[in-house]
């Protein structure tokens, strides 16, 4: 429950972030309790101090029509490229547990997508058992 909900959160903030920054208000967290008085929402930002996308920053529009995993699976590499390689700093940016992080690694290279290592170490292989593609 907790990590299906993680994941739907991550992938709602990834469709409606801003560029290649997910902020605050691209996040919308559910309430835990419904029996409470809705709290009074947060004052808003001021209009003068809007913060500007990077150059580089996709526009949302780039996404529309793109499966949600793969929108997830670049978000994670392009993630752990920018860590060069560092998969606690990049879970830890990306909001997710290294375990989390690991998993989804694990499933790229058994489809045979090339994962970002942190320099000096060999690139890792699939575990035996799985398919390369191509093969």
């Amino acid at each position: 429950g907790n990590v299906r909900e993680l994941e739907n959160t991550m992938h709602r903030a990834v469709l409606l972030a801003q560029g290649p920054v997910i902020g605050a208000e691209a996040i919308e967290l559910t309430p835990l309790r419904l029996d409470r008085a809705p709290e009074a929402p947060p004052p808003a930002a001021p209009a003068s101090a809007p913060t500007p996308a990077p150059a580089s920053a996709r526009p949302v529009s780039a996404l529309v029509g793109r499966r949600v995993d793969e929108v997830e699976r670049d978000l994670i590499l392009e993630t752990l490229t920018h860590c060069l390689g560092n998969r606690t700093r990049a879970a830890e940016i990306l909001g997710i547990s290294i375990r989390t992080l690991r998993n989804k690694l694990h499933e790229y290279r058994a489809q045979g997508v090339p994962v970002p290592v942190l320099p000096g170490q060999p690139m890792t292989m699939p575990p035996v058992g799985f398919p390369m593609t191509g093969s």
